[in-house]
């Protein structure tokens, strides 16, 4: 869905710029014979210097026009209204407890909610949308990559015992980051693999458009024990825990919004270790601490569709504000 909607917006433009390029072609050796006939050694024309500046020239002309065309392409497509858009209703009546924060021409998304004595904040933003995705062929090279970074660490990790080294699932490799990954079939029981599979595959769709992976960063405020930070990954409808944080109460920290301190990345603040690492049942009792306070399923499939349907908007008022500018 993502790559054919960017190919729709990039091809006509292809198409204009090879018309444009054709134009002048054709038309620089009419305009050289005219300069040469102009340029007579009996005949010299005076030369006119002008100060003054038409407020609208050929160039911001075309592009205006371009760009009314393209509104227009825009709004015929989304003439009739998405399944998203039922979606997005369909979970804000039924999630009423979630209030929505969304300005226009603003990437970020609010959610944020009431829980015991807890603030919680949920932020996304349209940004993983424009993101491309990595290639297939990028991939390979990674992990090729990442298989001789094993090959090469080897001797060192099979020496080590005890520590951070020994949580988490056996089949373990090292990231790009310096992180550990763990291979899907370690944490799951054979019986469960073709069941999540089957789950999978009905939450890819008639179409079969997985919903793209978006990131999500919860915030949960209690007063006077400061806040965790939760780094998620939201991808068909599955929630998966990057890191958490706990940050301190302090005056600063109270001073500073929810969305500041989601987007507050202090390099000497502990992240503590990778999400994967940690024991079982603690990764287990975290992800269930999350769903009691609505970090669910229902929320996992609802950002992505948020995400396509607002940045579907933002991108019809980004070309009419370029087009009142220019024009």
């Amino acid at each position: 869905m993502l790559s054919l909607r960017a190919f729709a917006r990039a091809a006509p433009r292809a198409t204009a710029r090879f018309a444009s390029y054709s134009t002048r072609t054709t038309l620089r050796p009419s305009i050289q014979t005219t300069t040469a006939a102009l340029r007579s050694p009996t005949i010299q024309l005076p030369r006119c210097f002008s100060t003054t500046f038409p407020r609208l020239d050929d160039a911001a002309q075309e592009l205006a026009a371009k760009l009314n065309q393209e509104i227009q392409i825009e709004s015929e497509e989304n003439s009739t209204p998405a399944d998203s858009n039922e979606n997005i209703q369909l979970f804000l009546s039924q999630n009423d407890h979630w209030k929505l924060h969304d300005d226009s021409n603003n990437q970020e998304v609010l959610l944020t909610r009431k829980y015991e004595d807890e603030d919680i904040t949920v932020s996304f933003s349209i940004i993983d949308f424009n993101t491309p995705m990595m290639e297939e062929g990028q991939q390979n090279e990674m992990d090729d990559d990442d298989a001789l970074m094993d090959e090469d660490d080897g001797g060192l990790e099979s020496a080590q015992s005890g520590g951070a080294n020994t949580k988490g699932a056996i089949n373990q490799g090292r990231t790009s980051g310096g992180n550990m990954k763990v291979a899907p079939e370690d944490s799951l029981a054979p019986a469960d693999r073709e069941e999540l599979k089957n789950q999978e595959d009905e939450e890819v769709g008639e179409e079969g458009q997985p919903a793209f992976p978006a990131n999500v960063n919860v915030l949960i405020q209690r007063k006077s024990k400061g806040a965790l930070r939760i780094n998620l990954v939201a991808d068909t409808g599955v929630f998966t825990i990057q890191s958490v944080t706990h940050l301190p109460d302090s005056k600063t920290t109270s001073a500073k919004s929810a969305s500041e301190l989601i987007r507050d990345e202090s390099p000497t603040l502990y992240t503590g270790p990778p999400f994967q690492q940690l024991d079982e049942e603690v990764q287990s009792l975290l992800e269930q601490y999350l769903d009691v306070r609505g970090i669910n399923t229902a929320l996992a499939l609802f950002v992505p569709e948020y995400i396509d349907v607002k940045e579907q908007k933002e991108y019809t008022g980004w070309l009419q504000r370029v087009k009142g500018f220019v024009e």
